[in-house]
């Protein structure tokens, strides 16, 4: 099950497995109708050296905030792709309890969507593997 972590962010001596930017979305369980935040987002995966914890991140791109940061154990959570009309949504679906968190890609071309959902499956359920692939980051 995951559990929040403290307040801290990846930093410098830190390496991202998978980043790309993505927007929060929210569920409203009675119309099961997503809803958009319309920030701007970046979602990042990363390993600690210091705790060896695998930490699910959701910061914002304007104020720098993060609003998300998930210790996330292996074989724990799922990151897929949920259809949808309207754009690029992705879940991630916790196996132990009903924790659903939704994001909605924001990077402009769709030819690594794919690629950012197993490389955050790689990094959240098998991290030595991930560690020995290397990271995927957004292009610039």
């Amino acid at each position: 099950m995951a559990l929040f972590s403290s307040s801290r962010g990846s930093s410098a001596s830190s390496r991202n497995y998978v980043e790309f930017r993505a927007g929060k979305m929210s569920l409203k369980e009675q119309t099961r109708i997503l809803t958009a935040d319309k920030r701007k987002g970046f979602v990042f995966v990363w390993r600690a050296p210091s705790e060896g914890f695998i930490h699910f991140c959701w910061k914002d791109r304007t104020t720098g905030q993060q609003e998300d940061d998930l210790y996330v154990f292996p074989d724990d959570a799922e990151f897929k792709r949920i259809p949808c009309k309207t754009g690029r949504v992705y879940v991630l679906k916790f196996k132990t309890s009903n924790r659903r968190l939704f994001f909605w890609l924001q990077e402009p071309k769709t030819d690594k969507d794919d690629v950012w959902c197993r490389k955050i499956n790689e990094a959240i359920n098998n991290p030595e593997v991930a560690v020995a692939g290397g990271g995927e980051s957004r292009g610039t």
